[in-house]
């Protein structure tokens, strides 16, 4: 039996694995920022699901959550952490506030690192498991998506690294390398971003203005091809239970071909195969 820590449990992958951990008789503590989007789950699975307020940004936070599960967790099963939690946000590099880096950061990266530090003790005593949500993003950087992007490099760096460490001490890690996934995040991405381009110098506005609105449409159809939750939550249900789980996990459509095709294509062949598909010849 495992007993399962996932963040960013309110919408989206957060939600639907959290549900999909309580229908196969899991221990789950979902942590979200406001306890009353489960509400509904409550109902149907208060015996096996411990709902904890946190923002993954806020250290204290993370330690009260620490001694909950430390003192609720049966120490003879695995425990599992997902870091799940995650946002996004776009505009050119030039226009990008370093504020609004710094918050894709903390929750994207540091957020994740404080998790897995302070509960990695309890990992490695019960010879646990830790599954990351990173992204395609972090394989291929694209354009006006610098914060989200670079975010997801370190996190795949990060990952790798944690993996490297703790390999020989019985402790599992994966990380989750999906495409475009039917969530909340890019619609939210896109209002941020847009109230960026309104806001900022007219400047830039004639600079970039056409460029990302060819970006913005480009969101949009990938949004309309975007593979639902339930894939992510297989692969991340995969990492949980398999006996020997995979490093990487690149789910979504056609997201294993990119990756395959990003190995045999310099640099100059992946930029100009971006400027392609985001038309910016008709800018």
């Amino acid at each position: 039996m495992k007993q399962v820590i996932v963040t960013g449990a309110s919408t989206g992958i957060g939600f639907d694995l959290t549900r999909t951990l309580c229908e196969k008789g899991y221990i789950v503590w979902a942590c979200v920022r406001k306890p009353e989007s489960l509400d509904r789950l409550l109902i149907d699975y208060n015996e096996r699901l411990r709902v904890i307020k946190m923002d993954v940004t806020n250290k204290h936070d993370i330690e009260k959550a620490f001694r909950t599960v430390r003192t609720e967790m049966n120490p003879k099963w695995p425990l599992v952490l997902v870091n799940n939690a995650g946002i996004a946000s776009g505009g050119p590099i030039e226009g990008l506030d370093t504020e609004e880096w710094r918050r894709i950061f903390e929750v994207n990266l540091f957020g994740m690192v404080e998790m897995t530090k302070t509960f990695l003790p309890l990992i490695r005593e019960t010879k646990g498991r830790i599954v990351n949500m990173g992204s395609i993003s972090g394989r291929v950087a694209a354009p006006f998506m610098g914060p989200y992007t670079t975010s997801k490099f370190a996190v795949k760096a990060f990952t790798d690294s944690l993996r490297r460490e703790v390999s020989s001490l019985g402790v599992k890690v994966s990380l989750i390398e999906a495409g475009p996934i039917r969530t909340e995040i890019w619609s939210k991405s896109i209002d941020k971003t847009d109230q960026m381009m309104e806001t900022c110098p007219r400047e830039l506005q004639s600079v970039y203005g056409s460029m990302m609105s060819l970006i913005r449409e480009g969101v949009l159809e990938a949004a309309q091809e975007a593979v639902p939750v339930s894939v992510a939550t297989v692969a991340i249900m995969h990492a949980i239970e398999s006996h020997i789980p995979k490093v990487n996990y690149l789910v979504g459509k056609r997201i294993k071909l990119q990756a395959n095709l990003l190995k045999f294509m310099s640099t100059r062949m992946i930029d100009r195969v971006i400027r392609k598909s985001l038309r910016f010849h008709r800018s």
